[in-house]
């Protein structure tokens, strides 16, 4: 027994003394990239995750090594420079800053807001980095979405969804929501993209499907919002990574004379499903999943702030 927790202790000499390595590494990096430079990611880090699920072998939970790795990515963001969230925390429904929390780490400072408003003017005054808001599905009453129907340099967009490692073991029993920045989303190898298209005369989806198919992009749904008599929106999840120059975009307004405008507004890597995070126990035929119930390392503390 002695024997067996000194190699558990000599384990973990040599996992801190990687940690301490990574770290002189990640300052490096901040170096190299200079002041002004992007400090997240997303792209890279849903890549860094799914290499380390599809390696992993053995009972500990896939889930638990993905909240590990999110918890180092997220403090080495925060050594590249500043780094906040705000987050949609309605008094009466969903508080996705424990979402936040749960994937951008116990140190991140989070500001609860009331209202998908607050959060979309905080990520575009530059007070928080990312915004997290619920999915378009799960709108009740006016969307946020269409406030994304606009270009430049102060409109966000959606770069990341969650939870992408459940702690539930993929079921997705809990909320889900969208990620939102001013930093451009970056392509991981399985991406789905969003489009809103304004429409100048009514159509039905499945012709507003037909157009876009004809156009190269592959939809997954649609979903509309009527802003005003005369102005329609439809916001559209497409299969594969969407960029912000993607020229299917121009050349869908350009070809198709229904189409009034149209802008590419984020695309997220996909999550990890319940199969990916089946743990195969080693001598069994078949994958079991993960236990729930994981409790947040963070819980609430002195970082989670809320405003009305």
């Amino acid at each position: 027994m002695d024997d067996l927790r000194r190699q558990i202790d000599e384990i973990d000499n040599a996992i801190h003394d990687q940690l301490m390595r990574r770290t002189e590494l990640a300052q490096q990096i901040a170096v190299a990239k200079g002041t002004n430079a992007v400090i997240m990611r997303p792209g890279r880090e849903a890549r860094v995750l799914r290499r380390l699920v599809g390696r992993h072998r053995g009972p500990f939970p896939k889930p638990v090594i993905c909240r590990i790795w999110r918890e180092i990515i997220s403090v080495f963001t925060r050594l590249q420079g500043p780094f906040a969230a705000a987050a949609f925390a309605p008094e009466d429904g969903s508080d996705l800053s424990l979402l936040a929390r749960d994937h951008f780490g116990s140190l991140t400072p989070i500001t609860g807001y009331g209202s998908e408003m607050g959060v979309l003017r905080a990520v575009s005054d530059g007070k928080a980095n990312i915004g997290i808001l619920p999915l378009p599905e799960s709108d009740r009453g006016t969307p946020w979405w269409p406030k994304l129907a606009r270009s430049g340099k102060a409109s966000p967009k959606v770069i990341a969804r969650l939870p992408f490692a459940a702690l539930d073991g993929g079921r997705r029993s809990g909320p889900e929501a969208v990620v939102i920045s001013l930093a451009e989303p970056e392509e991981s190898g399985q991406d789905l993209g969003y489009l809103i298209v304004e429409l100048t005369e009514a159509m039905s989806r499945g012709a507003l499907k037909t157009l876009l198919s004809d156009a190269g992009f592959e939809v997954r749904n649609t979903q509309a919002w009527a802003d005003g008599p005369e102005r329609t929106l439809h916001l559209v999840e497409v299969e594969g990574f969407l960029a912000s120059d993607d020229g299917r975009v121009g050349a869908l307004v350009a070809e198709a004379s229904q189409v009034g405008h149209a802008w590419a507004v984020g695309s997220f890597a996909v999550p990890l499903s319940a199969e990916d995070l089946a743990v195969v126990t080693e001598g069994a035929g078949q994958p079991e999943s993960p236990e729930a119930g994981a409790d947040d390392a963070a819980g609430t503390d002195a970082s989670t702030a809320r405003v009305s």
